[in-house]
């Protein structure tokens, strides 16, 4: 396990499980949003509304700045969105519990940043 101190973290209108990642919870209806691998990014922003009407935002990042190499190439590995470069799982989405959504991740092994956003019907 990696000796990693969070240098920052900002949740609005959610909570996680774990201080740097684990499961993401709507904090009005307490249903799952989407689930953080903790030990594979260096910044991640996720913004989501829930059925419920909440706007939750999650900002948590071991560094200030984000990557100069940006894609939208994430792979989508048994209901988990990877890294296109080296397949390391970095988060999943509880799609039955949200109306959108939009992510911003980095990648601690490739450092390379991706950016998702899913409007869901």
């Amino acid at each position: 396990m990696s000796n990693r101190k969070l240098l920052y973290r900002d949740i609005k209108n959610g909570r996680m499980l774990k201080n740097n990642g684990s499961w993401m919870y709507c904090s009005k209806c307490n249903n799952t949003v989407a689930y953080l691998c903790y030990s594979t990014y260096h910044n991640f922003k996720f913004e989501s509304k829930c059925l419920c009407g909440n706007t939750s935002s999650f900002n948590l990042g071991y560094e200030e700045t984000l990557s100069e190499i940006v894609s939208t190439d994430l792979k989508l590995i048994k209901n988990r969105y990877c890294c296109a470069v080296d397949d390391a799982p970095l988060f999943s989405v509880v799609h039955k519990n949200i109306e959108s959504y939009k992510c911003t991740v980095t990648c601690n092994k490739c450092n390379r940043s991706y950016t998702v956003k899913e409007e869901l019907l």
